[in-house]
């Protein structure tokens, strides 16, 4: 009778104790991939960073900022000129008229289609 009890209490330590290992083990591992995915978070955000600055060293540069000056504003250098050619004419020179469609990106003309 002592030897059953005796089997019965070590069959349900042992089942607690390899419950509890179980879920440790488990715990160990959604753990690493948690890990696994912070790691390649940060690789993620490490190379948009690098990126980043690379761009921002680009934006800084004095030929960066005269291109956008010359582009965007229209302004020009001491002793240049600025020559504005009218859209009709430009069209004539070119060979397509002004009422010409242009012909939008494939996934443009499908963002337009659905969503109007």
């Amino acid at each position: 009778m002592i030897k059953k009890i005796t089997l019965g209490l070590t069959i349900i330590i042992t089942a607690i104790i390899a419950y509890n290992l179980i879920t440790q083990i488990i715990g160990a591992v959604k753990s690493g991939e948690r890990l696994t995915q912070a790691a390649d978070e940060v690789y993620k955000l490490e190379v948009e960073n690098k990126a980043l600055k690379k761009r921002l060293s680009q934006i800084s540069s004095p030929q960066f900022m005269e291109e956008e000056i010359r582009n965007k504003l229209g302004l020009t250098k001491k002793g240049e000129t600025l020559v504005v050619i009218p859209e009709e004419k430009l069209h004539s020179v070119m060979g397509a008229s002004p009422s010409a469609q242009i012909r939008l990106p494939n996934w443009l003309g499908w963002l337009k289609v659905f969503f109007r």
